[in-house]
Protein backbone atom coordinates (compact mmCIF):
# COMPACT_ATOMS: atom_id res chain seq x y z
CA UNK A 1 0.00 0.00 0.00
CA UNK A 2 1.59 3.29 -1.04
CA UNK A 3 0.86 6.10 1.53
CA UNK A 4 0.40 9.53 0.91
CA UNK A 5 1.22 12.87 2.64
CA UNK A 6 -1.35 15.08 3.19
CA UNK A 7 -2.59 17.44 1.04
CA UNK A 8 0.14 20.16 1.70
CA UNK A 9 -1.36 23.72 1.56
CA UNK A 10 1.64 25.52 -0.08
CA UNK A 11 2.02 23.07 -2.72
CA UNK A 12 -1.30 21.59 -3.35
CA UNK A 13 -0.51 17.86 -3.95
CA UNK A 14 -0.87 14.50 -2.53
CA UNK A 15 2.22 12.59 -2.83
CA UNK A 16 3.59 8.72 -2.46
CA UNK A 17 5.93 8.42 0.56
CA UNK A 18 8.01 6.69 -2.81
CA UNK A 19 7.67 9.71 -4.96
CA UNK A 20 8.73 11.79 -2.11
CA UNK A 21 11.43 9.32 -1.28
CA UNK A 22 13.11 9.57 -4.32
CA UNK A 23 13.49 13.36 -4.88
CA UNK A 24 15.44 13.89 -1.64
CA UNK A 25 18.60 15.70 -2.39
CA UNK A 26 21.68 15.17 -1.98
CA UNK A 27 21.65 18.19 0.82
CA UNK A 28 18.54 16.69 2.76
CA UNK A 29 15.94 18.65 1.30
CA UNK A 30 13.27 17.04 -0.15
CA UNK A 31 12.62 18.60 -3.88
CA UNK A 32 9.35 17.71 -3.99
CA UNK A 33 8.35 19.47 -1.23
CA UNK A 34 10.31 21.93 -2.05
CA UNK A 35 8.18 26.20 -3.03
CA UNK A 36 8.98 26.23 -6.57
CA UNK A 37 8.75 22.32 -6.63
CA UNK A 38 5.94 22.80 -9.94
CA UNK A 39 9.00 24.59 -11.60
CA UNK A 40 11.91 22.33 -10.91
CA UNK A 41 12.07 18.82 -11.26
CA UNK A 42 14.72 18.42 -8.68
CA UNK A 43 18.41 18.59 -8.49
CA UNK A 44 18.92 14.75 -9.45
CA UNK A 45 18.01 15.87 -12.60
CA UNK A 46 18.79 18.13 -15.38
CA UNK A 47 16.68 20.91 -15.01
CA UNK A 48 16.86 22.19 -11.35
CA UNK A 49 16.51 25.49 -10.40
CA UNK A 50 17.49 25.10 -6.61
CA UNK A 51 19.08 28.16 -4.88
CA UNK A 52 20.80 31.15 -7.13
CA UNK A 53 23.52 31.29 -4.75
CA UNK A 54 24.80 28.02 -5.80
CA UNK A 55 24.66 28.72 -9.28
CA UNK A 56 27.20 31.50 -8.53
CA UNK A 57 29.56 28.81 -7.98
CA UNK A 58 29.29 26.86 -10.85
CA UNK A 59 26.38 24.78 -9.63
CA UNK A 60 25.07 23.26 -5.94
CA UNK A 61 28.33 22.06 -4.27
CA UNK A 62 26.73 18.99 -2.65
CA UNK A 63 25.13 17.73 -6.18
CA UNK A 64 28.36 17.92 -7.75
CA UNK A 65 30.91 16.30 -4.68
CA UNK A 66 28.11 13.50 -4.22
CA UNK A 67 28.10 12.82 -7.78
CA UNK A 68 32.07 12.85 -8.21
CA UNK A 69 32.31 10.74 -5.06
CA UNK A 70 29.72 8.85 -6.22
CA UNK A 71 27.75 9.20 -3.46
CA UNK A 72 23.47 9.12 -2.78
CA UNK A 73 23.81 12.23 -0.49
CA UNK A 74 26.12 14.04 2.19
CA UNK A 75 25.09 12.01 4.53
CA UNK A 76 26.93 9.22 3.29
CA UNK A 77 30.22 10.84 3.35
CA UNK A 78 33.13 10.54 5.52
CA UNK A 79 33.67 14.49 6.36
CA UNK A 80 30.50 15.26 7.20
CA UNK A 81 29.03 17.79 7.28
CA UNK A 82 31.63 20.69 5.68
CA UNK A 83 30.70 24.01 5.97
CA UNK A 84 29.93 24.94 2.26
CA UNK A 85 27.03 26.06 0.24
CA UNK A 86 23.45 24.43 1.30
CA UNK A 87 25.69 23.79 4.89
CA UNK A 88 26.36 27.47 5.98
CA UNK A 89 26.44 28.40 9.18
CA UNK A 90 23.06 30.47 8.53
CA UNK A 91 19.65 29.01 10.46
CA UNK A 92 18.85 27.99 6.33
CA UNK A 93 22.37 25.95 7.22
CA UNK A 94 21.26 24.61 10.47
CA UNK A 95 17.99 22.94 9.29
CA UNK A 96 19.64 21.13 5.95
CA UNK A 97 22.58 19.79 7.79
CA UNK A 98 19.89 18.44 10.53
CA UNK A 99 18.07 16.66 7.71
CA UNK A 100 21.54 15.41 6.35
CA UNK A 101 21.86 14.45 10.09
CA UNK A 102 18.68 12.67 10.75
CA UNK A 103 19.14 10.57 6.79
CA UNK A 104 22.31 9.41 8.19
CA UNK A 105 21.46 8.39 11.63
CA UNK A 106 17.58 6.96 11.01
CA UNK A 107 17.63 6.43 7.56
CA UNK A 108 15.66 7.92 4.70
CA UNK A 109 12.20 5.78 5.07
CA UNK A 110 12.29 7.53 9.21
CA UNK A 111 13.07 10.90 7.84
CA UNK A 112 10.25 11.06 5.52
CA UNK A 113 7.55 9.51 7.63
CA UNK A 114 8.54 11.96 10.65
CA UNK A 115 7.85 14.49 7.96
CA UNK A 116 4.54 13.00 6.78
CA UNK A 117 3.68 12.03 10.92
CA UNK A 118 4.53 15.73 11.51
CA UNK A 119 2.51 17.00 8.92
CA UNK A 120 -0.48 15.38 9.44
CA UNK A 121 0.25 17.20 13.04
CA UNK A 122 0.21 20.50 11.55
CA UNK A 123 4.04 20.86 11.66
CA UNK A 124 4.65 21.96 8.38
CA UNK A 125 7.78 21.24 6.19
CA UNK A 126 8.87 23.83 3.47
CA UNK A 127 10.33 27.00 2.47
CA UNK A 128 9.84 29.17 5.97
CA UNK A 129 7.56 26.64 7.59
CA UNK A 130 7.81 24.98 11.20
CA UNK A 131 11.42 23.37 10.45
CA UNK A 132 13.15 27.03 9.90
CA UNK A 133 14.54 29.42 12.27
CA UNK A 134 14.89 27.18 14.72
CA UNK A 135 18.12 27.79 16.69
CA UNK A 136 20.33 24.57 16.23
CA UNK A 137 20.80 21.15 14.55
CA UNK A 138 19.60 19.35 17.65
CA UNK A 139 16.07 21.59 17.97
CA UNK A 140 15.59 20.83 14.55
CA UNK A 141 16.48 17.35 14.99
CA UNK A 142 13.84 17.09 17.92
CA UNK A 143 10.98 19.04 16.07
CA UNK A 144 11.63 15.87 13.23
CA UNK A 145 11.41 13.10 15.51
CA UNK A 146 9.38 13.86 18.46
CA UNK A 147 7.24 16.48 16.64
CA UNK A 148 7.18 19.18 18.98
CA UNK A 149 9.92 22.15 19.51
CA UNK A 150 12.56 21.57 22.64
Amino acid sequence: MIQAIPYHATFGIMASKEKILDSIAYCGLVCDLCHIANECDGCRNTANLCTSHSQHWGGCHHRNCCIEKKLDGCWECPVFPCDKDMFDTTVHGVKIRAYARCIREDGKERFISYIMKNEKNSIKFGFQKDYDFLRSEHVVLELLRKGKKV
